[in-house]
């Protein structure tokens, strides 16, 4: 019996470290943001709009986002409108690494977008982290216009679908209706 407690503590030890992620107020208190992101010693740049842009929409999935060559991405949230937002109407799938499956058995009238948050403060992390599932949001925050984000250290991401956003957080509010 002990040598299965300690085998047991092993591996959901190892289970733990394997899928460590730091906390996302540790990441947005770390980040200075200007004109490029700086984080941890390295620089982040993407191709940001002028101005904030204003998106109300109901959050049909949130996902922890991590990872470790763009760090500066704390989450995904699959955000709809219309009949998108029913889930009687259209099944959502996370694939993993921020991509999204969606099947419906018609085409669906309203829109679904992947956002992939960045919050520009610790205020705004923290706003962030008490959206729930199921919100109504309205988001305020300037969108990657060429949905690519890159890094100093010659990392890079891009988003390839349409319906994928990177996201600078600027706030974030439940909408009660």
């Amino acid at each position: 019996m002990k040598k299965t407690l300690i085998f047991i503590a092993l591996i959901y030890g190892a289970y733990q470290y394997i899928t460590w992620k730091p906390a996302t107020l540790d990441i947005a208190s770390g980040m200075e943001v200007g004109d490029v992101i700086q984080f941890q010693g390295n620089t982040f740049q993407s191709d940001w709009s002028a101005k904030s842009d204003n998106i109300e929409a109901y959050v049909r999935r949130i996902d922890r986002h991590y990872d470790e060559n763009i760090p500066i991405i704390t989450h995904d949230f699959v955000l709809t409108t219309g009949e998108y937002s029913d889930p009687d109407i259209v099944s959502i799938r996370h694939k993993g690494g921020g991509n999204y499956y969606w099947s419906a058995k018609k085409q669906p009238k309203g829109s679904l977008v992947a956002y992939h948050l960045i919050p520009e403060s610790s205020y705004a992390q923290g706003r962030i982290d008490k959206i729930a599932e199921g919100d109504t949001i309205e988001m305020n925050g300037k969108i990657s216009q060429d949905n690519k984000i890159t890094s100093s250290t010659g990392a890079y991401l891009q988003l390839m679908h349409d319906n994928h956003k990177f996201i600078l957080v600027d706030d974030i509010n439940s909408v009660f209706q």
